[in-house]
């Protein structure tokens, strides 16, 4: 392998804003990589886009981009729908593979991708890139060092104007439950994540899920879809640290307040905010402990920053991006497991099934 890991983005069209606006550019502020090879739905889209962002090739199939001697590792950024089969056009390549999450539109999917994976033992990672944001990391190492003493609980609330009733066509696929990807899949999935890297996993919960929004105003083409996915997600349970855990995730919120995590501790207090999904950064953090009379601003240690120092202005997209992909180098180059991977977004898609099962019966789960 190269010094530098040449990358093969299946999903980088100039058209994709995704990929455009994290994936490249991370790879662009990091010397560990370059971008060699992109991927879309047609040739002419592939040119154009591998001329824009500078990468010597464009393809339109994806197994050719995968086995393309100057490609070294592949990166999916497709919907999620298709990442079945790109995955599966990808691993006879060998070569290691980053998949954005949700893994596949279902358990099922994501169990067997992670088999493949597994049986050609390739390096692989899953774009749960919240666990990689200083200050999601800066709040796993303050509660595992006793900021807050022993965790009594944490609720974690989360609303966003999108996923409600008003959508736009390229959106239309997040209302059909079928598609995989939706508010808990995709919001509900790296926020839960997030949760858990923090605070540890679930034991049991119990969920109750809404759908307000029967229907989808498609805006830009002046169309109404019916909508099949929920709007509203409640859990509750108990954590294995012994604390209660509340999630509320609301979509189609008109005057939305972004996130809010407050964990509350016998001898202290934290309170994680950002004005979106917490995958995208821009964290506020506050926090109180046992000699502390308010919450005050937590200032986040310069430790927890392994992008370069270009991103650390960054609203937080590209640097956990970039953090992450930092870690997957290692993963590849050094035969760690610093960055999750599949087997860790099996893990995800069980949990919430267990959530889906209890709104779906009213029984608790048990995990």
């Amino acid at each position: 392998m190269s010094k530098k890991i040449r990358t093969g983005i299946i999903g980088a069209s100039i058209n994709n804003g995704w990929a455009s606006g994290t994936h490249i550019p991370a790879i662009q502020h990091l010397d560990e990589f370059e971008l060699t090879a992109v991927g879309t739905s047609n040739m002419v889209s592939a040119k154009k886009s591998a001329e824009a962002f500078s990468a010597d090739h464009g393809f339109d199939n994806m197994k050719e981009l995968a086995q393309h001697p100057d490609v070294d590792m592949v990166v999916v950024s497709i919907n999620v729908k298709e990442h079945y089969n790109a995955v599966k056009a990808v691993v006879p390549a060998g070569k290691p593979i980053y998949c954005e999450w949700p893994l596949g539109s279902n358990t099922e999917e994501a169990l067997e991708m992670q088999e493949w994976i597994t049986s050609a033992q390739l390096p692989n990672a899953i774009g749960l890139q919240a666990r990689q944001a200083p200050a999601v990391q800066y709040v796993k190492d303050l509660l595992a060092e006793g900021y807050v003493g022993k965790v009594l609980s944490a609720n974690l609330k989360i609303s966003i104007d999108g996923m409600g009733g008003v959508g736009h066509k390229s959106t239309a696929y997040l209302y059909d439950r079928k598609v995989g990807g939706n508010l808990l899949t995709i919001v509900g999935g790296h926020n839960l994540d997030a949760f858990t890297y923090m605070l540890g996993d679930f034991t049991e919960l119990s969920a109750t899920t809404a759908q307000q929004f029967p229907e989808v105003e498609l805006v830009d083409i002046q169309k109404v879809i019916k909508k099949t996915t929920d709007d509203q997600i409640m859990i509750t349970g108990k954590l294995t640290n012994g604390a209660a855990g509340i999630v509320h995730i609301q979509g189609g919120v008109k005057h939305q307040t972004g996130l809010t995590l407050e964990i509350f501790g016998d001898n202290g207090t934290i309170v994680l905010s950002a004005p979106a999904s917490i995958q995208f950064g821009s964290h506020q953090l506050r926090g109180a402990g046992s000699t502390d009379n308010e919450l005050s601003e937590l200032p986040i240690p310069d430790a927890y920053y392994s992008a370069p120092h270009s991103l650390y202005n960054d609203s937080g997209i590209v640097l956990n991006m970039a953090q992450a992909y930092r870690k997957f180098a290692k993963d590849i180059q050094e035969g760690t497991t610093l960055a999750p991977n599949f087997a860790d977004a099996v893990k995800l898609h069980q949990l919430l099934d267990a959530v889906e099962k209890s709104a779906q019966t009213g029984e608790r789960q048990y995990l």
